[in-house]
């Protein structure tokens, strides 16, 4: 196991090392894509630039699903890439009877039965935060015939969990909490497993927080979007990571979730569609404007994307208080688009290499954090990437 409860050190070292290895390459992932032209890379990796326009599509698009072969392949013109992290693998499968799986699809069945296996047999009561119909505590009600207090915010998926739960004879309680609003300490004690499977940002970062002001004794953890926080920068939790030189933002956080072994491939068309739209509308407003910068466009309706692209400028120059008036110009702004796009996707082909490595930085903030606060911490990889790629655990446990 990389990470062993008795060896502190290790955490701090391995942060560091992530840590120096992500500040040194920094023009290679610290970066928008969509933002930019050419490779910021161009000038001082001309070869890697000349072999990454030479690169067929076909050929870019396997090694964004491959890592490993991405790696190799870029090795030879980045020969300081580093491999990521092995983190120790934990997978196991809690057996179920087939009643308890009702109504879960075969992935999600596959992460929470995966998760639930590092849940401690301990005689305490267990805690699921961010529960939503909450799946993974049915399984862990009947798993340990403990008692498990489900939180959630959206009051239906608190009622249909709870009927769910009631239905099945299961001694597991609904109260429906916003815990990024609400004080969570009634409902949080000593002698207790607080867990959560995929829960986003500021809400895993409050329930390690809350967790460790409640000294709960055993706390599991998978994290997930750590984007989703309160502030513009991402805030270190751990007094080590808050001494680094990387500071980050939102849209880098972002990086480290992108991976997408598990969309279906109406997603991914979807994805393409969207990124031709948003070049054909930014390559638009730069000459619309007079200026080379790149403008931000929010989220939009994933329906515009399943209309000609037309409707998308329109909308988007609308967002921006603009006025689209280029429909003669929508062929030429799409073949422009269709090259931008060939340039984007090499250019995520290279950042990519670092949004694992990004991940574990995180991750790693989390784990010194709570060692910092008097717990015994653990890392690893519960289930398979096919599986989910959000696969990290962290396993706390406060010392005696």
């Amino acid at each position: 196991m990389l990470f062993s409860p008795d060896i502190s050190l290790m955490l701090a070292a391995t942060f560091l090392d992530q840590d120096h290895y992500l500040c040194e390459f920094r023009p290679f992932w610290q970066f928008v894509p969509f933002a930019e032209a050419d490779y910021p890379w161009r000038q001082s990796h001309p070869r890697l630039a000349q072999w990454l326009d030479g690169l067929s599509d076909h050929q870019v698009a396997i090694w964004q699903d491959d890592p490993e072969q991405a790696h190799a392949a870029c090795a030879v013109y980045l020969p300081q890439l580093k491999h990521p992290l092995a983190i120790a693998k934990h997978y196991q499968q809690t057996a179920a009877p087939f009643w308890l799986k009702n109504a879960i699809k075969g992935r999600k069945w596959q992460q929470i039965s995966a998760f639930s296996a590092l849940i401690s047999p301990l005689p305490t009561s267990i805690l699921e935060w961010c529960a939503g119909k909450g799946h993974l505590g049915r399984l862990l009600a009947w798993q340990a015939n403990h008692e498990v207090t489900s939180l959630e915010w959206q009051a239906e998926l608190c009622q249909q969990g709870q009927q769910s739960a009631d239905k099945l004879g299961l001694s597991q309680q609904f109260f429906c909490t916003d815990v990024l609003k609400q004080a969570t300490a009634d409902y949080l004690q000593q002698e207790q497993q607080v867990v959560a499977l995929h829960a986003c940002g500021q809400l895993h970062i409050n329930m390690l927080q809350d967790a460790v002001a409640s000294r709960v004794q055993s706390i599991r953890l998978c994290p997930c979007c750590y984007q989703l926080i309160a502030q513009a920068e991402y805030q270190p939790m751990s007094r080590q990571a808050a001494q680094s030189a990387l500071r980050l933002s939102r849209q880098d956080l972002r990086l480290a979730v992108q991976e997408t072994v598990t969309a279906h491939q109406r997603e991914r068309d979807k994805r393409q569609t969207e990124k031709r739209y948003r070049q054909m509308f930014d390559i638009w407003q730069r000459s619309h404007s007079g200026k080379d910068e790149y403008l931000a466009v929010p989220s939009a309706p994933d329906s515009l994307f399943r209309q000609p692209p037309l409707f998308f400028c329109q909308w988007a120059a609308e967002q921006k208080g603009l006025q689209f008036n280029a429909e003669h110009q929508l062929d030429a702004l799409q073949q422009a688009a269709e090259q931008r796009v060939r340039r984007l996707e090499r250019m995520e082909l290279i950042q990519h290499l670092f949004r694992r490595t990004l991940e574990h930085w995180l991750v790693l903030d989390r784990a010194l954090y709570m060692e910092e606060q008097g717990y015994n911490v653990t890392l690893v990889e519960f289930c398979d990437r096919e599986v989910t790629p959000r696969n990290l655990a962290i396993l706390a446990d406060l010392q005696p």
